[in-house]
């Protein structure tokens, strides 16, 4: 595609949630088939491959959107509403799509210039991962672990942290095609089963120099791969915003479980007395708690969503605070989520206790999904705490070594 190639008509973030919601009907048919699989079904795949929607910050070149980040997750927190797994695979994928445009053009090309629907998914946790320089590249080998969204003929990122002269480490992505990785099956979790998480093994594979990046180059406001892609939607530093992408579709699955469960009580009597449980006022005061909840953490989303893309669009860099505000805030909005999740769970007594009742199911969800490094409340909210009291708080990835 020529690098002027107008942006495709009529792709708005608005018209992919539509797109999304009128796709939901078939994600919750398909939600127990996903389960039972531990992995998309294929026509799942299909869907959001033909429907593009994993696609929005995609670079016009390659025949995306290129819509500002945050509205892949806008997406996938709509997909979420109907089938978490779906919609948490997309928020991960559709990330993808959004930084690989910041890595090298040459692994740009080859990528999307040979397929424009080719996805990549990825891993950053590892048991064990190692890169050896060679001529022209790296060997590579290891095991990565939670790999979601990860398919036998798509491509597969890996981290590697990469030893310096000085004694530190870089964390490194790499790129992999799938013929030069396997799948280990090993994902059987309750919630977010669908998601096929699995474990990917890498055994003494060539990686090419220009399918490597690091993370102190994804940091950059200005990355390598925005000589091709000169659009503000990429004039974010990777690693500060990246967990955004877990957190939205998490917000979609509380949505869900609140729905679920006001339908629930609707249509449900006390087994004790005969009386309608919607009438009474504990429940009441659940539902309003967690509504509440729910609300405050898509409250949060949206305005980091309008800072991110006011630092964006004016090419400004990220203030510290900015950087660790971010990460306090995907951490505190995923545990309202499942406060509220849980508190309604916990309120369907007997009459509820059904494997496929959709607010336990929605809760087992949110439980997996916070379950996520990115998302955790003890190990988030320590860096913004330390900054607030004056002292030094961790190094986020990707942040040089002083």
């Amino acid at each position: 595609m020529a690098p002027d190639s107008p942006r495709p008509a009529k792709t708005t973030v608005e018209g992919m949630v539509v797109a999304a919601s009128a796709l939901g009907p078939k994600l919750a048919a398909r939600r127990a088939e996903a389960q039972s699989l531990k992995r998309l079904p294929d026509e799942t795949i299909t869907d959001l491959i033909d429907l593009g929607l994993i696609n929005a910050c995609k670079p016009a070149r390659f025949g995306g959107p290129e819509l500002p980040f945050g509205s892949h997750t806008d997406v996938a927190m709509e997909l979420a509403r109907h089938c978490p797994s779906t919609g948490w695979v997309a928020g991960i994928l559709g990330s993808h799509e959004w930084w690989l445009a910041k890595c090298s053009p040459e692994a740009q090309e080859e990528i999307w210039g040979a397929d424009p629907r080719a996805w990549v998914a990825g891993a950053f946790a590892f048991i064990k991962a190692q890169a050896t320089p060679v001529d022209g590249g790296y060997k590579l080998s290891g095991e990565w672990v939670f790999a979601s969204g990860v398919i036998a003929e798509g491509w597969f990122a890996v981290m590697v942290h990469m030893p310096q002269d000085d004694g530190t480490t870089v964390p490194t992505m790499m790129i992999v095609p799938s013929a030069d990785f396997r799948i280990n099956p090993v994902w059987d979790p309750p919630g977010l089963a669908g998601t096929g998480s699995n474990n990917v093994i890498i055994d003494d594979v060539f990686v090419p120099e220009h399918r490597t990046v690091s993370f102190l180059e994804l940091n950059k406001r200005k990355s390598v791969g925005q000589t091709l892609n000169k659009g503000w939607t990429y004039n974010l530093p990777m690693p500060r915003v990246v967990q955004y992408s877990v957190a939205g579709p998490v917000i979609g699955m509380a949505r869900a479980a609140l729905d679920a469960f006001c339908e629930n009580i609707k249509s449900r009597q006390s087994i004790v007395d005969g009386k309608q449980l919607d009438s009474f006022a504990t429940l009441h005061v659940r539902i309003a708690e967690s509504a509440a909840e729910i609300d405050a953490a898509k409250d949060i989303y949206d305005a980091d969503m309008r800072i991110m893309r006011d630092i964006a669009e004016t090419d400004r860099d990220m203030t510290q605070h900015e950087q660790y505000r971010i990460r306090r805030n995907c951490a505190y909005l995923s545990l309202l989520c499942r406060r509220a999740t849980h508190r309604l769970a916990e309120a369907l007594g007997g009459g509820g206790l059904r494997a496929n009742n959709p607010v336990h199911m929605a809760n087992l969800d949110v439980l997996a999904a916070t379950g996520h490094q990115a998302l955790s409340w003890d190990s988030n909210a320590v860096p913004y705490g330390k900054l607030m009291l004056g002292l030094e708080p961790d190094k986020l990835p990707g942040q040089a070594n002083s």
